[in-house]
């Protein structure tokens, strides 16, 4: 179902507000502005524009396209706003979809209802998931009751990478890839990159295809994301580039220093930040992801100081990329290290 363009360009403007940008109309383009960063972005709903105007188009930053476009992600990069509020009389509950996959985090409507409402959206959705609590175990694995369907493996695209994975299995989110984006693009040119806790390897495959890094080193301790890793490395053709390793972030044997580090667990990543901080180069940078409680940041620079001991750190950016509670946010602190 089409989403007006209008519309569209809200939702767009609605995603990159919610991570701290401020957003203005430009012409036909739309510019999202944040401290030290900006984007250009371009959206195109399916009851304005063709396949073929969008691809003769001048595609400039990120493309966004409504479900009506979908097909373009064969020929260009796009990114797919999906409608979820217009053409039907249901309330839907809140969701993202990774691939063909609906994942709905609390069901705050009648189930039946979500359902037939999400289908109605989203005809080529194959299963519908609902959370049942928290994140759980050392994986970070959710529990999941299905609503509708039974098969839970699927191909998910984002900025024209395809990832397989099975979110029962393994943890993985749509909602972060906004986010992925924003720590590729600043990817130089040779960089060695390290990507602790890759799950799948969206930030690995990423940063291999996306940018021009010597080489990516993806660690994955859960046997099930690693195996979905190594599947991905291949279905991306990224083999040359990103080497996995299955196993825990500090029994690996490295034989290197790494220009940027990618610590994308933020419940528990304060535990790794000094290993981080031994394998970065001098003048790298560490992603340092954490939960913020009551904007208590104070909390979070006391653990980098600790762990830094007495080398010399700039913070470059804290980047906010997404709720965990009504006081808690997942954050990430950009770290360049000066040894």
């Amino acid at each position: 179902m089409p989403v007006k363009q209008e519309k569209l360009e809200e939702k767009v403007c609605e995603t990159f507000e919610e991570q701290g940008f401020e957003v203005e109309k430009d012409g036909d383009k739309l510019k999202a502005f944040r401290e030290g960063e900006e984007k250009v972005l371009t959206a195109y709903s399916s009851e304005k524009y063709s396949q073929e105007e969008v691809l003769n188009g001048k595609n400039e930053g990120i493309v966004f396209v409504d479900e009506g476009l979908s097909d373009l992600k064969e020929d260009i990069d796009v990114s797919i706003i999906y409608n979820e509020d217009e053409g039907g009389e249901y309330d839907l509950p809140s969701y993202e979809l990774i691939g063909d996959i609906a994942v709905i985090s609390e069901l705050t409507v009648d189930e039946d209802e979500a359902v037939e409402g999400i289908l109605e959206h989203h005809p080529s959705v194959k299963t519908i998931l609902l959370k049942e609590g928290g994140l759980n175990g050392e994986f970070r694995v959710g529990d999941y009751e299905k609503l509708y369907g039974d098969e839970t493996e699927t191909v998910h695209t984002e900025f024209g990478i395809n990832l397989k994975v099975d979110p029962t299995k393994t943890y993985f989110s749509e909602r972060f890839s906004t986010e992925r984006d924003r720590v590729i693009s600043q990817i130089d040119e040779g960089e060695k990159v390290l990507v602790m806790f890759a799950g799948v390897g969206p930030f690995a495959i990423m940063a291999a295809k996306k940018a021009l890094p010597e080489k990516v080193v993806a660690v994955e301790k859960n046997p099930e994301a690693c195996k979905y890793l190594n599947e991905n490395i291949k279905l991306n053709n990224a083999g040359d580039k990103v080497k996995a390793f299955c196993g825990d972030v500090k029994d690996i044997e490295y034989k290197e220093e790494f220009d940027r580090i990618i610590m994308p667990l933020p419940g528990s990543a304060d535990q790794f930040l000094g290993l981080a901080i031994d394998l970065i180069s001098d003048n790298g940078v560490i992603h340092y992801y954490r939960f913020l409680e009551d904007q208590n940041w104070g909390k979070i620079i006391s653990e980098i100081e600790e762990s830094i001991g007495d080398k010399e750190f700039e913070i470059l950016d804290k980047v906010s990329t997404g709720d965990r509670g009504p006081s808690i946010e997942r954050v990430c602190v950009d770290i360049e290290v000066r040894k």
